[in-house]
């Protein structure tokens, strides 16, 4: 449902109908759900964003229009998130001690890297991180 339940309405003679919103005393049992569900999807969808995104989105009164709004600025995301990763994994493949760390830095710098990893969906087994 894009907005509030409208009914049709004959105007003037010379337009035949028109349309206004519906009275809540006047809502229909599915109408009413429907309005509940996209009242619900909305909520979880703001609770679920930073301050940023939901900026973005705070004024859309339609969960789909929210929804839609986020994949067009999420596939940009998608693309540095892919760059990201690639350059995160030749980091991690060419990860080496720098002469004036400590170890608890070089552990530090490591486990951060892992953590950068992770993010991105790439996990490496302990195993292969020990060595």
């Amino acid at each position: 449902m894009t907005s509030l339940p409208s009914k049709v309405v004959s105007v003037t003679a010379t337009v035949p109908e028109d349309y206004i919103t519906k009275e809540k005393s006047e809502w229909s049992e599915p109408e009413k759900a429907a309005i509940l569900k996209n009242a619900k999807i909305r909520n979880i969808q703001h609770n679920s964003l930073d301050n940023v995104m939901s900026n973005k989105v705070i004024s859309y009164k339609n969960a789909k229009e929210i929804w839609n709004t986020l994949k067009t600025q999420c596939q940009g995301i998608m693309a540095i998130k892919k760059n990201r990763s690639v350059v995160l994994v030749q980091e991690y493949e060419q990860f080496d001690a720098k002469d004036d760390e400590s170890i608890t830095d070089i552990f530090d710098r490591f486990l951060t890297l892992l953590n950068d990893l992770s993010l991105v969906g790439k996990e490496y087994d302990r195993e292969d991180s020990n060595t």
